[in-house]
């Protein structure tokens, strides 16, 4: 029952981002595929492919900014698939060139559920160039207890308005009641909306390590997006680029984890 009302949650967030395109807002829907190469060391390699529909809707709360984001993502490799749903909700308030504020969110499989909740910054380091950070706590008792501290950054840079270069590095440190371990990850990505239209395509990679469980894992991933409220560094100044709770706790090899975890 728990995990069929987060699921809900996430949808009807999905639903509500989708909706705001007809409001004065800003933000995007999106899809994409994602190639997924995991090395298990001495438990040998597998491959999945990972489908996900996404948004982000960002609009004004009383005096505060606010961002609700969501996404379901689906991963299928050979001994079976799996789906995580995310949800996540931001407050901040603006500053000159940048913003701080925090979020909420939750992500979750068939029996695996991550709380989330920590503190963000953004801000403009060069007129064309945005520096973004996140910090935050987890709590996901089905993975044995476990307590999770997370750091992320990410620098995008914008070579025109509607071409976006954003690089990304992120650290988790996990304690549960068997064992202690820390995900690395980094990452690259790009976007680029057509000229005069609201459509945008997305590529990147990303790279994850569990060094204590030998674990590693490649992500390539492609995508088309539909913004709505201008164009993509209007999207960023706004505050409607804020990460997502679900990406903050070791990226996609992460989420490959919770999805892995819920489906056994």
């Amino acid at each position: 029952m728990r995990t069929q009302l987060i699921a809900s949650a996430a949808a009807v967030a999905l639903f509500a981002v989708a909706g705001a395109a007809q409001a004065q807002t800003v933000g995007h829907v999106g899809a994409n595929y994602g190639r997924v190469e995991l090395d298990a060391g001495a438990l040998g390699d597998t491959d999945a492919d990972a489908l996900q529909l996404e948004g982000a809707v960002r609009f004004d709360a009383g005096s505060l900014g606010a961002q609700v984001d969501g996404s379901v993502q689906n991963f299928d490799a050979d001994g079976g698939d799996a789906t995580v749903w995310s949800a996540t909700g931001h407050l901040n308030t603006k500053f000159d060139g940048g913003l701080v504020g925090g979020f909420a969110g939750v992500s979750t499989s068939d029996d695996v559920t991550l709380w989330a909740l920590g503190a963000e910054a953004q801000f403009n380091v060069a007129p064309s160039t945005t520096l973004y950070g996140q910090a935050g706590y987890g709590r996901a008792e089905d993975l044995n207890d476990a307590d999770l501290w997370a750091v992320k950054g990410e620098v995008r840079h914008f070579f025109t308005d509607n071409f976006k270069l954003q690089g990304s590095a992120g650290y988790t440190k996990a304690d549960t009641k068997g064992a202690d371990f820390d995900i690395w990850n980094i990452g690259a990505d790009a976007e680029y909306q057509f000229a005069s239209t609201p459509w945008s395509i997305t590529g990147g990679y990303e790279h994850g390590e569990i060094d204590d469980l030998d674990l590693k894992s490649d992500t390539f991933r492609v995508g088309l997006r539909y913004t709505f409220g201008g164009t993509l560094r209007d999207r960023d100044q706004s505050g409607a680029s804020l990460g997502s709770a679900s990406n903050l706790f070791g990226g996609s090899l992460g989420q490959g984890v919770i999805a892995a975890v819920g489906a056994f």
